[in-house]
C-alpha cells in the first residue's frame, strides 16, 4: 500500500491545480459585433494560466500572433487592422484544448463617450424630460443598426481596481438606441454616414458624477492645488445611495478595465456636480485626461468636451455658472487635441438636461472632422472670442470677437440678449446690444451706465443669451474684468 501514497499525493496535487487553474479569458470588450479602430494596432488581452502559450488568429492576417500568459495570469497581443471596407472579420484565440471565437468583428472608428447626466442621457429622455428628434431616432434606427455598435457600460461603484466589465457589444437596434447615449448616437450616426463606415461608440456615463471618481488619487495629487481647494475635494462623503462622488470609484469599475481598447479619442460632457470648483477644474480635467491618455498609451488622443449649458442653477442670476465655463475654457487653451463645443443658447432655464443633444454632438462632429480627421466642413466651429473693444464717449462700447469673418449674428436677429456694463462702481447693468450691418461688429448701450469700464456676455446662470454664428455655433461667455464676483 505505501507505493500507492506517492501517486494519491500526485493525483491530489494534479486535481488541485486542475481546480485552481484559469481559464482562458478574453476581455469583454472584445466580443461578437465588436468594432476596432480601423488602420492601427489594436491590442487585445485577456487572461489564462500562467505559463501557457495563447495563440491569436485574426481573419484578415496571414499568421498568427502568439504569446505566453505572464506569471500574474494575463495575455496581450497586438494585431494590425486595415482601412474599413464593410467585411466582417473574426478573431480565434487558442490556448492548448481551449478555445474561444469571435464573429462580426468590423474595422471602424470608435469613440469613447463619458461624463455624467447630460452625456448619459439616452435617446428616450428622463421622467419628464425629452430629447428632441427621439423617436425619428428610434423609428430609423434599423436602418444602420450594423454600423453603429454600442458597447454601454454600467458597472457600479468599485473600491478596487477590477479586470475587467459585464457587458458585451450591441447593434444599434431601436431598443438599444432608446438607451443609448443622445450625443453618443448622434455623433456616431453622423460620422459613420461622413466616412461610409462603422462606427463603434464606448458609452460609459454616470449621472450626478463629479470628476474625481474619474481619477486615481495619484493623478488628484498630481495637480497644484491650493489647501483650500486639496480640502474641499477631500471633505465630500461617499453617499452609497447617490451616484459618486469621491476618487477612484469610477476610474476602478469603468475606466481601468477598458483602458487601451484602440480609440480615436474621448467625448466629455461633465462639469453640473463640480460647479463650484472654478478655480481648479480645468487642471483636475486636464490631469483626468492625462491619466486617460497615459492608460491609452495611444500619445495625445483627441478629447472634445462640453461646455456647460445655461440653467437657473437655484438662481438665475447667479454667477457661478460663467465662472466656472470660465475654467473650462482654460483647460483647452492649455492642453494639445482638447477643444469644447459651447452650449450657451442650447441651455433651458427649468431643467439642467436640455433636449438638444443632436445640436451638441453635431458641433463635436463638426470639431472632430475639422480638427482630428483634418476634413473641411465650411462651418466656422472655432470659438468666438473676445479680441478687441473700444468706448466711445457717448457710452456706447464697440466689440469685435475673433472667428466670425464678417458671420456673426443674422439679418433676421440682429438684436442680441446677453450683455451688461458696468462702471467705475462696478455695478453690472442689462445693456441692449445688436450686431451691426458688417456682420462682426456688436454695438452695446445701457443708459444707467454712461462710463462703462467692463462688459459681460452670457455671465449669469442664466439669461437667455443669444449671440451666435449664422451657422448656429454659440459665443461662450466673456467679459473684460478680472473682478472675483
Amino acid at each position: 500500500m505505501k507505493h500507492l501514497r506517492p501517486r494519491l499525493v500526485a493525483a491530489l496535487l494534479f486535481l488541485s491545480a486542475a481546480l485552481n487553474a484559469q481559464p482562458l479569458q478574453i476581455a469583454h470588450v472584445f466580443s461578437d459585433h465588436a468594432v476596432l479602430q480601423q488602420e492601427t494596432t489594436v491590442p487585445v488581452w485577456g487572461w489564462g494560466e500562467p505559463g501557457k502559450k495563447v495563440q491569436v488568429k485574426a481573419s484578415w492576417l496571414k499568421k498568427a500572433v502568439s504569446t505566453t500568459v505572464a506569471d500574474d495570469g494575463t495575455w496581450r497581443v497586438y494585431l494590425q487592422t486595415f482601412k474599413a471596407d464593410g467585411r466582417s472579420q473574426s478573431l480565434l484565440v487558442k490556448s492548448g484544448k481551449e478555445k474561444i471565437e469571435l464573429n462580426d468583428v468590423v474595422f471602424g472608428e470608435v469613440w469613447v463617450c463619458s461624463g455624467q447626466s447630460n452625456m448619459e442621457m439616452p435617446i428616450s429622455g428622463f421622467g419628464f424630460q425629452g430629447i428632441e428628434g427621439s423617436t425619428e431616432a428610434i423609428l430609423d434606427a434599423a436602418e444602420t443598426a450594423s454600423q453603429i455598435r454600442v458597447f454601454d457600460i454600467k458597472t457600479p461603484k468599485c473600491q478596487a481596481p477590477q479586470k475587467d466589465v459585464e457587458t458585451v457589444w450591441a447593434y444599434s437596434t431601436g431598443d438599444v438606441v432608446s438607451r443609448t447615449s443622445a450625443i453618443g448616437y448622434f455623433f456616431a450616426k453622423r460620422l459613420s454616414k461622413n466616412f461610409g463606415v462603422p462606427v463603434g461608440i464606448i458609452v460609459n456615463a454616470w449621472g450626478g458624477s463629479r470628476i474625481e471618481p474619474w481619477m486615481t488619487r495619484e493623478a488628484i495629487d498630481r495637480v497644484d492645488l491650493t489647501p483650500e481647494e486639496r480640502a474641499e475635494i477631500d471633505s465630500v462623503v461617499e453617499n452609497p445611495d447617490r451616484w459618486p462622488e469621491t476618487p477612484e470609484l469610477i476610474w476602478n469599475g469603468r475606466v481601468k478595465p477598458v483602458a487601451g481598447y484602440a480609440a480615436k479619442g474621448f467625448l466629455w460632457y461633465q462639469g453640473c456636480s463640480n460647479i463650484g470648483q472654478k478655480g481648479c477644474y480645468d487642471k483636475l480635467q486636464a490631469s483626468m485626461l492625462q491619466l486617460w491618455r497615459d492608460s491609452w498609451g495611444r500619445g495625445d488622443m483627441p478629447f472634445i468636451y462640453a461646455l456647460l449649458a445655461p440653467y437657473h442653477h437655484g438662481d438665475s442670476d447667479g454667477r457661478w455658472r460663467p465662472f466656472f465655463v470660465e475654467a473650462q475654457m482654460r483647460m483647452a487653451s492649455e492642453t494639445t487635441n482638447a477643444w469644447y463645443v459651447c452650449t450657451e443658447t442650447l441651455g433651458d432655464p427649468v431643467t439642467i438636461h436640455p433636449p438638444y443633444k443632436r445640436e451638441v454632438a453635431d458641433m463635436m462632429e463638426l470639431t472632430a472632422l475639422q480638427n482630428v480627421y483634418g476634413i473641411p466642413t465650411g462651418i466656422s466651429i472655432e470659438p468666438a472670442l473676445l479680441k478687441d473693444l473700444a468706448l466711445e464717449e457717448d457710452g456706447t462700447v464697440k466689440v469685435w470677437l475673433t472667428n466670425v469673418w464678417s458671420n456673426l449674428g443674422s439679418m433676421t436677429s440682429r438684436d442680441i440678449v446677453g450683455f451688461e456694463l458696468a462702471g467705475e462702481d462696478r455695478e453690472f447693468h442689462l445693456a441692449k446690444a445688436e450686431v451691426d450691418w458688417d456682420g462682426q461688429t456688436i454695438i452695446v448701450k445701457c443708459p444707467e451706465v454712461p462710463k462703462p469700464v467692463a462688459v459681460r456676455y452670457a455671465w449669469r446662470n442664466w439669461m437667455g443669451a443669444n449671440l451666435q454664428k449664422t451657422s448656429g455655433i454659440p459665443v461662450p461667455p466673456f467679459r473684460t474684468d478680472d473682478w472675483e464676483y
